[in-house]
């Protein structure tokens, strides 16, 4: 129990220190120049790939019993991707939407938001490593939360930037696509069909948006990630092996619902 609190007052400490450092980050955007917003992110960027690489160094190993010093390992390769490359674009696409965003009030609403979830990350990453032989689950529907937010923030920061509908629907299917791949890769369903389902999700993805091209500046990026949800949820149930059509209704019902929502705010 001691050694439970201690570690998550490690987690903590952590987060402190990133939000401390993203907090700056976000008052560099407005009294400084590009390149030292670009050194502050970049400080950041290293403590959560630190907190990462510390703490697979401290549990990637196992004694396979407390009577024999043979130590199973987790392999870095298989969960470089998990653990370094997708925290690390989840936390660059947060800067890139700080960056651009002129709200001082809802960049930090979502600054504190993404905290919470790297904070969840951190701990639900720990407990899978102690599951020693596979991402646990919770850790995946985490991983599936990110990137959905990931498209988020990427989709917001677009068109803050001013990028024309055709530009917008192209980076929209090209962030999709990667983002849709890296899902792939978390749940070991790499292959060429798979790939081509990638293909044809993000081009849904992209032309839901196109309806609503000329709507505000929130419910767009809000649709395009209401999309990629769908898509996920539908392969996780998938993947899960059930084929009931009831199954897949949920996630369909629920889209319409928050959709429906979202037009009436």
């Amino acid at each position: 129990m001691k050694n439970e609190k201690m570690e998550i007052k490690n987690e903590l400490l952590y987060l402190f220190l990133l939000i401390l450092i993203t907090e700056i980050f976000l008052d560099s955007v407005f009294s400084a120049n590009l390149s030292t917003s670009i050194i502050i992110g970049l400080v950041g960027f290293i403590i959560l790939e630190f907190w990462f690489a510390i703490t697979f160094d401290q549990y990637s190993k196992k004694k396979i019993s407390k009577y024999s010093n043979v130590l199973m390992k987790i392999s870095l390769r298989k969960r470089f991707f998990s653990y370094f490359i997708l925290p690390g674009i989840f936390y660059l696409s947060l800067l890139v939407f700080l960056y651009y965003n002129r709200n001082i009030l809802l960049g930090h609403f979502v600054l504190g938001m993404c905290m919470i979830l790297l904070l969840v990350l951190f701990l639900n990453v720990k407990s899978s490593m102690r599951k020693f032989y596979t991402i646990h689950i919770a850790t995946k529907a985490i991983f599936d939360f990110i990137c959905i937010t990931t498209l988020y923030l990427l989709l917001n920061a677009f068109l803050r930037i001013g990028f024309s509908m055709t530009e917008f629907l192209l980076l929209s299917f090209i962030t999709s696509f990667i983002l849709y791949l890296f899902v792939l890769k978390l749940h070991d369903r790499f292959g060429s069909l798979e790939i081509l389902v990638a293909l044809a999700s993000s081009a849904f993805v992209s032309a839901s948006l196109l309806p609503f091209w000329n709507r505000s500046i929130f419910m767009l990026p809000a649709v395009g990630a209401l999309a990629f949800y769908l898509i996920i949820s539908l392969w996780n149930i998938r993947f899960s092996g059930k084929v009931k059509f009831s199954d897949y209704l949920a996630p369909v019902l629920y889209v319409i619902f928050a959709l429906a929502l979202i037009f009436t705010l």
